[in-house]
């Protein structure tokens, strides 16, 4: 029952907060067209919040990235507390193409757009590619984006196969790659679940992939290359089946 509360607490106490500042954050941010003025004061309830139920969050690899540059974060995808966790940690004002149901909350909805989140309605096609062809577009003008490669969340954690969507972005706006390896989100809030844990996230951000010479022809190797960099910093659990069975193979040949 104590998660259950944890889970609870944490996102009434985020909603409230951006719900309490929100109409003014997003008047100030169409006055003054600095989206800094939304960025800040929600790292800090993220921060507060985590903080409250006992979430630790251990970021390395952040001085891989260069200061001004447009980059495609790909990281797995475990848990729904990754979203803020991407938002916060990173030190980017970066984007998402969000599920087109959180955009039916007004204020919320107008939001998340003034920052460059794109609606996505996965059950439409037509509208999904155009959707992903609109944040490519803010892509060139310097508007860095959060593209899970898996496209859901993983139900046990384990590294899903990944989709073409994020690297395709990157290669027709001309933008590196990161790679993003994430553990312990699972533990702290599982799929599915209004739970919190307490425990520490540990996020790994690894040397940008730049993307020039890849093309749709050569995408799959961009892929591979950047599915491997994610997993080296990965648990064996959180591999994928056919990597973690091959781990244990090669540990009981050496415990033999």
């Amino acid at each position: 029952m104590i998660p259950r509360l944890r889970g609870i607490l944490l996102l009434t106490f985020w909603f409230s907060a951006i719900a309490i500042v929100a109409p003014l954050l997003i008047a100030l941010v169409v006055i003054t067209k600095n989206e800094n003025l939304i960025y800040s004061p929600v790292r800090m309830f993220i921060r507060a919040g985590l903080a409250m139920v006992g979430v630790k969050v251990e970021v390395s690899g952040l001085e891989r990235l260069a200061p001004n540059q447009t980059y495609i974060f790909t990281p797995n995808h475990q848990s729904l507390i990754e979203v803020p966790l991407c938002v916060t940690y990173l030190n980017r004002n970066i984007a998402y193409l969000g599920k087109k149901e959180v955009f039916k909350y007004p204020i919320f909805g107008y939001g998340i757009r003034l920052i460059g989140v794109i609606s996505v309605d996965r059950s439409n096609t037509t509208a999904a590619v155009e959707s992903a062809r609109q944040a490519t577009e803010n892509l060139r003008h310097g508007k860095s984006y959060v593209v899970y490669p898996e496209g859901t969340r993983s139900p046990d954690g384990r590294l899903l196969p990944f989709k073409k969507g994020a690297f395709m972005m990157a290669i027709d706006a001309g933008v590196p790659v990161v790679p993003i390896s994430i553990s312990g989100a699972t533990e702290i809030m599982p799929k599915a679940q209004i739970k919190v844990f307490p425990s520490t996230v540990r996020i790994t951000v690894h040397d940008p992939i730049n993307t020039n010479g890849y093309s749709k022809e050569n995408i799959g190797e961009l892929m591979k290359l950047t599915r491997e960099t994610i997993l080296s910093a990965l648990s064996e659990e959180q591999g994928t089946p056919e990597t973690a069975g091959t781990t244990r193979r090669a540990n009981n040949k050496t415990s033999l």
